[in-house]
């Protein structure tokens, strides 16, 4: 998955499985554009990364806002002449067990995960349009295909994100641009940690439902993300990849 001539965005790429994204897309090989809307964070990650000799950029990034989004694209593509790769990882719930989701919590699941998909396309799908080639990787999530009772604001948003990455794909296919989504399960991150206040008990009862009964982990996601934005994928487009340990078969 040689990606040594490409450039990747990623969103909300300074922790968790942003982290293993980036590091992963660096690791084959592309310069790696850090956003995220903890730039503290992001410039962290950034050293951490450029100890290994990779080219990467920090950059605040807030996917809520169309200024933000506009300021980092240009930058990122003034500072290394190009973005071939966009990965939507920028996400968010809102949501906790046994508690009953608000209009409020649909409004913010909806607002990043799925519109701030959105703001990042309109931005940087018109770079691509010019080069006639991109490349598109969205995360959603398995609970997008089987959703959990106690997340019907942050499942639904990410069906919409599977529904979506294949509108994309129609509509941006005849410009030479791929799109496509990986829907990570179960990778225990400060937010899945959130979602609970027994985060081990969360992980063991999930590793149960899995036909591997494995842990995931960042770097996991990461290399899907790699392998749809390299070469090999270069005619597959459309789809949506679990990376669950086959917790969901479909």
């Amino acid at each position: 998955m040689d990606l040594k001539s490409k450039v990747a965005l990623v969103t909300g790429g300074a922790q968790g499985i942003g982290k293993g994204i980036a590091t992963e897309l660096a690791a084959a090989g592309a310069r790696v554009v850090i956003g995220d809307i903890d730039l503290n964070a992001a410039q962290a990650t950034a050293d951490e990364m450029r100890s290994l000799d990779w080219d990467v950029l920090p950059l605040a990034l807030d996917v809520s806002d169309d200024k933000s989004v506009n300021k980092s694209v240009g930058h990122g593509i003034g500072h290394f002449g190009q973005i071939d790769i966009l990965v939507n990882n920028a996400g968010i719930h809102r949501e906790n067990l046994n508690t009953d989701s608000t209009i409020e919590q649909f409004n913010q699941c909806f607002d990043i995960n799925l519109f701030g998909i959105w703001r990042m396309v309109t931005a940087l799908v018109p770079h691509f349009k010019a080069a006639h080639t991109g490349n598109i990787v969205n995360i959603a999530s398995i609970n997008g295909r089987s959703p959990w009772a106690d997340t019907p604001a942050y499942s639904a948003s990410k069906a919409a994100v599977i529904n979506l990455t294949q509108s994309l794909a129609i509509k941006l296919g005849a410009d030479n641009i791929n799109v496509n989504a990986v829907c990570p399960g179960g990778v225990m991150t400060r937010m899945a940690d959130s979602f609970s206040s027994n985060g081990e008990g969360l992980l063991e009862n999930i590793i149960d439902e899995r036909i591997l009964k494995r842990p995931l982990s960042a770097q996991d996601i990461g290399c899907a993300v790699a392998f749809f934005a390299s070469p090999r994928a270069k005619n597959i487009t459309g789809q949506a990849l679990n990376v669950d340990c086959g917790t969901v078969l479909s």
